[in-house]
């Protein structure tokens, strides 16, 4: 199901009977970009022999997780232009440098603590909070509850923040940042309007109203777009949170796209973002195929529209002034889909929404580009071409060789 932008391997069966003097000697791997592949930093998984846990890439930031299928992998970073190759050593964890050891990436959920419920709100004298790495939403909690900071799980990469609104409204929101740091832990700390101003670290960015805001799912009907009015139980679960990866999962029982329950499917959707990257990498998993799932991208008024295809993957993208933090700000936004997991791309009421084909298993993409922050992305025609590398990354992953 999860079919990100891993690495490929071409393992050497020497490997599996080194000698322990050759354990000890650093392992080259090299790296290789096709032609038509994207340029820039990408992160990637590796596997190695058993003899090799816990070894690290010694000039790259590297760091030992677990990928999808619960095996222990070695996740790294590497910029390597396309039509060419890299050589990569490994070596032991003593002989990395701290200079590759930067916490980059973050995912948490916090509820307000304190109080107690008055019908549909959380009343509090202050806004205290205890982060969760496993929690059941309330019955009662709704739009502005004042019951979970920033209203619901946020994920941020050093290039940029997101956040989910854990109730109905189901819509991806997004947090620019001025810098490298992880700064979630911080946001909200101090009540409920201050990031939606502009402050050292960054801002709420987005006016998703309406829509789905950036990449969220909704269910088509002759109404429109349905988000998650109708839903039994929602379920919220950290994965990991370590420096080059965050990732959770939010599980919905029961969601429906109306109050009849005929359609009635459990859903569960895994959030990712790596470093040096604002993508985050969505995988849904349904638990009978159906036909009116949808991602939408908000739809402002104004904003110039992008479209594209490579490969096995296409994007829908808007740029434009549709950052609230000032005026005249843009922002780009974009979503990716699998060209074979979709049925149609068109315009909704509030959103450009992508309907997938009826499948029990689907992956895609979205990301924002902030140009104050980005260096290279300060126009449409560049987030244009910064979208296009994204998709050849995404349909030629990188080749490693050991």
């Amino acid at each position: 199901m999860n079919n990100f932008s891993k690495i490929g391997l071409i393992l050497v069966p020497f490997l599996a009977s080194c000698s322990q003097s050759e354990k000890n000697t650093p392992l080259v791997v090299e790296v290789k970009n096709a032609a038509g592949g994207g340029s820039g930093e990408q992160v990637f998984e590796l596997p190695l022999p058993e003899q090799y846990t816990g070894w690290k890439l010694k000039h790259h930031a590297s760091e030992w997780v677990k990928d999808s299928e619960g095996r222990q992998v070695l996740l790294g970073a590497v910029s390597v232009a396309p039509g060419s190759s890299e050589s990569l050593v490994i070596v032991a964890p003593e002989e990395v440098s701290n200079a590759y050891t930067q916490d980059r990436a973050h995912a948490e959920l916090s509820i307000r603590t304190g109080g107690e419920w008055q019908d549909s709100a959380y009343s509090a004298d202050s806004f205290s909070f205890e982060e969760v790495t496993a929690f059941t939403s309330p019955s009662q909690l709704t739009d502005h509850s004042y019951f979970l900071r920033y209203e619901g799980p946020g994920w941020e990469s050093d290039r940029m923040g997101y956040r989910l609104y854990l109730d109905w409204r189901n819509a991806i929101d997004v947090f620019v940042k001025t810098n490298d740091n992880v700064v979630l832990p911080d946001v909200g700390q101090d009540g409920y309007d201050s990031y939606h101003s502009l402050s050292a670290w960054g801002g709420d960015a987005l006016k998703v109203g309406k829509s789905l805001g950036v990449g969220a799912l909704g269910r088509q009907t002759e109404a429109g777009v349905m988000h998650f009015q109708y839903v039994d139980k929602t379920h919220y679960t950290l994965v990991s949170n370590t420096q080059l990866r965050a990732e959770f999962d939010v599980i919905y029982e029961g969601w429906s796209s109306t109050d009849e329950k005929t359609d009635s499917v459990d859903v569960t959707t895994r959030y990712r973002i790596d470093a040096f990257d604002p993508t985050t990498h969505i995988s849904v998993s349904v638990s009978e195929p159906s036909d009116n799932i949808v991602a939408g991208l908000v739809a402002h008024d104004g904003m110039q529209v992008i479209k594209s295809q490579q490969g096995e993957w296409g994007v829908v993208a808007t740029w434009g002034s549709q950052s609230i933090l000032t005026e005249n700000d843009n922002l780009g936004l974009a979503l990716f889909y699998r060209l074979d997991q979709v049925e149609e791309v068109f315009e909704g009421e509030y959103d450009h929404l992508v309907s997938f084909k009826p499948l029990t298993a689907l992956d895609y993409k979205i990301l924002a580009v902030w140009p104050k922050r980005s260096s290279d992305v300060k126009t449409a025609d560049a987030f244009e071409t910064y979208l296009v590398n994204k998709l050849k990354m995404f349909s030629d992953p990188l080749v490693a060789v050991y």
